[in-house]
């Protein structure tokens, strides 16, 4: 009996501090992330140039895209919350974290209204359309997406002083997202316009149907020539895309239009995507398939096949084999935090992987 009395005080020493702790956190308030790490062997062939890319393979592990975020909610009057945000990268393979590095804002929620924000984002063209196909592994990773136009999110990935709007749903299955983002850009020429980012995106959402139209423009992000004055470039992209659930299979598709003005030339490019999840229990089946015919045979193709095993709805394990084979000018590449290979015209880059991600 004394061994039991002892152990329930023991327990209870822990557990009171857990309790307090918990305690603080206002119900507001949400902790959650994601970790999300894999083991891979990735090979380059087809290098055109060996000494800056050799053709080689090489054992890694990569983290996809590990997150960590506080998410707050809370009414201030009928009709209206107060939001805000703060989520950020952690690196499990290298040790490193970048704080507010992902979607972190303020912001407004009206009944009424919609949803205004104001921070940083990678914004609603990339979420509503490409994202929203990649179900495999979140697009994140080697096994992401590699052949999107960076022009639907500024070229910069995570877009600086943004504002961000969200319409209420209208019709009950319509809204409009707006997103005007400055970027992080010097503007150098008082002739030059100033740097930014515009995006727009309607969507329609009903039962297992998600479809989305988006319109993209940046202007003047990138020095793409160090020795000129002026860094002046437009560029645009137009998708339309979706996803439909028959229960048997959840199959998406898009398809996006893009030009890139710059320095007196211009390059345009046709994508499309294809992707396929075959659920059967606790088991995923994926395959996805994606093009981009560009100007002067600079586009690539990209290939994916992949499994999941859902131990429960937060964790998984899988595994999967991505290449993405450039034309004889394209410089595409893998998508992850890869440190071993390197953008070269022509090549081929390949991986074969395995991992585990579990969500909080």
């Amino acid at each position: 009996m004394q061994r039991k009395l002892l152990a329930a005080a023991v327990v209870s020493a822990f557990a009171a501090p857990a309790a307090f702790a918990q305690s603080l956190i206002p119900p507001e308030l949400q902790i959650y992330g994601r970790v999300n790490v894999t083991a891979e062997r990735i090979t380059v062939d087809n290098s055109s140039n060996t000494a800056v890319q050799p053709n080689q393979s090489n054992y890694e592990f990569v983290d996809n895209s590990s997150r960590v975020g506080l998410r707050y909610n809370k009414n201030l009057v009928p009709g209206t919350n107060a939001i805000f945000q703060i989520e950020s990268r952690v690196n499990l393979t290298e040790g490193n974290t970048t704080w507010t590095s992902r979607d972190s804002y303020a912001g407004l929620q009206g009944d009424a209204y919609g949803t205004i924000r104001l921070g940083r984002t990678i914004g609603p063209v990339y979420y509503a359309t490409y994202d929203y196909i990649s179900m495999h592994n979140h697009d994140t990773g080697n096994s992401a997406d590699a052949l999107l136009n960076p022009t639907i999110f500024g070229n910069a990935g995570f877009m600086n002083n943004t504002l961000w709007y969200t319409s209420p749903k209208l019709g009950g299955a319509f809204t409009v997202d707006f997103a005007f983002s400055l970027l992080a850009e010097t503007r150098i020429d008082p002739t030059v316009e100033q740097p930014r980012y515009l995006g727009l995106v309607g969507a329609y959402d009903a039962g297992p149907l998600h479809l989305a139209l988006s319109y993209a423009n940046t202007k003047n992000d990138a020095d793409i020539d160090p020795g000129a004055p002026i860094r002046a470039s437009d560029a645009t992209a137009v998708t339309f895309g979706g996803a439909y659930d028959f229960k048997f299979m959840v199959l998406g598709a898009l398809y996006e239009k893009a030009e890139r003005d710059i320095l007196g030339g211009s390059v345009d490019s046709d994508y499309w995507r294809i992707s396929a999840m075959f659920p059967v229990g606790q088991h995923e089946f994926h395959v996805n398939v994606g093009m981009v015919d560009a100007d002067n045979d600079s586009g690539a193709k990209q290939w994916t096949l992949a499994y999941n095993y859902n131990i429960t709805k937060q964790t998984k394990v899988y595994a999967f084999y991505t290449t993405v084979d450039n034309d004889r000018n394209g410089s595409f590449i893998l998508g992850g935090s890869t440190t071993t290979i390197t953008s070269v015209p022509g090549a081929q880059y390949s991986s074969i992987a395995v991992g585990i991600r579990t969500n909080f």
